[in-house]
């Protein structure tokens, strides 16, 4: 879960799959990591049992502090804001609703979601792509398996982005082939608005 904030989506899915899952969650704001952790505590303890039972409720939720471009194994990554264990990279999904707010937008948002959520969880940048290009840079390297079964990355994203992601990740396209990540699909939300993506690790 790339930007958990609160652990809603990630502890959603734990609490849906206790038996079936471990989730890793991630965020670059300390107090959205020690919260969503919090979160965890309260509503998926009673689950712990799943798990390693030394670990308690770590063994099937637990968040840490890194951003998407950190999370990795790679040796030559010398970011303090990765965890010093290594993570197994064979995650079967990813999860992310990331910073996708345009700059441009940021002046219009209103006071109902910029009193509660900061600028580092609304802002992605000039197009408001720069986390979703480093999750889909990043995904195969987290989803590194040697099953064929098929690995997918869901996001939540600006209306504005699934056309975008559809041309730069077209299935069989040369920068789909580059990145190793093809655009599936895109989803409304109860607006109508197209806010949700699916891509598959090609």
């Amino acid at each position: 879960d790339v930007g958990c904030g609160t652990g809603a989506i990630g502890i959603a899915i734990a609490n849906k799959y206790p038996a079936a899952v471990q989730v890793v969650a991630l965020d670059v704001l300390p107090e959205a990591v020690d919260l969503s952790n919090e979160n965890a505590e309260q509503f998926l303890s009673r689950y712990s049992a799943h798990g390693d039972s030394k670990l308690g409720v770590k063994s099937i939720y637990e968040a840490m502090l890194c951003s998407a471009t950190h999370f990795t194994n790679n040796t030559t990554n010398t970011s303090r804001d990765l965890s010093k264990k290594k993570c197994k990279m064979n995650f079967d999904i990813v999860v992310s609703n990331p910073p996708y707010i345009p700059l441009k937008d940021m002046i219009d948002l209103s006071s109902d979601v910029v009193e509660y959520e900061s600028y580092e969880a609304l802002c992605g940048g000039v197009d408001g792509l720069n986390v979703i290009r480093d999750i889909v840079h990043r995904l195969p390297e987290w989803t590194f398996s040697s099953s064929l079964r098929a690995k997918h990355c869901w996001m939540e994203v600006d209306e504005s982005h699934p056309r975008h992601l559809a041309r730069w990740l077209s299935p069989g396209s040369v920068e789909a082939r580059r990145c190793g990540v093809e655009y599936v699909e895109s989803y409304t939300d109860f607006c109508g608005r197209d806010r949700f993506v699916k891509l598959r690790v090609s």
